[in-house]
């Protein structure tokens, strides 16, 4: 247990957690990707110029791709969210001192790093797969 409590280790697991995750996540999906899409996308609607209209037949998408797309959908989250819940769960752990400054900290700054990390790499990914 005394292993998780030195940041060095605990955040660079953390982050090929997330990776695996999301990588994992879209493996999962990929094989129900073409029912969902091809449910949506028969779904009548009106075109904007008011003509009743049908989408046309969805793609194969492959795992690989379909991978990427969740780690660049991940990346997103982490980059939005991710300083937030960070920042909350440092004050939960710690405390705030409210006599300092406010001071960005690499609690909030890291999940940020990480989101850019899982973007390029989502990226990275959906191009091999295509």
């Amino acid at each position: 247990m005394r292993i998780w409590q030195k940041p060095i280790i605990r955040r660079p697991l953390l982050f090929l957690f997330g990776l695996s995750a999301a990588a994992g996540a879209g493996l999962l999906f990929q094989p129900h990707w073409l029912d969902l899409c091809n449910r949506i996308n028969t779904r009548e609607y009106i075109a904007w110029n008011g003509n009743p209209t049908v989408g046309g037949e969805c793609s194969p998408v492959s795992g690989m791709t379909m991978s990427g797309n969740f780690l660049i959908g991940f990346g997103v989250f982490m980059l939005i969210i991710g300083p937030i819940i960070f920042s909350l769960l440092q004050v939960f752990r710690r405390g705030y001192n409210w006599e300092s400054s406010r001071v960005e900290t690499a609690t909030s700054n890291l999940p940020m790093l990480s989101g850019v990390i899982y973007i390029v790499s989502g990226f990275g990914l959906a191009m091999l797969g295509s």
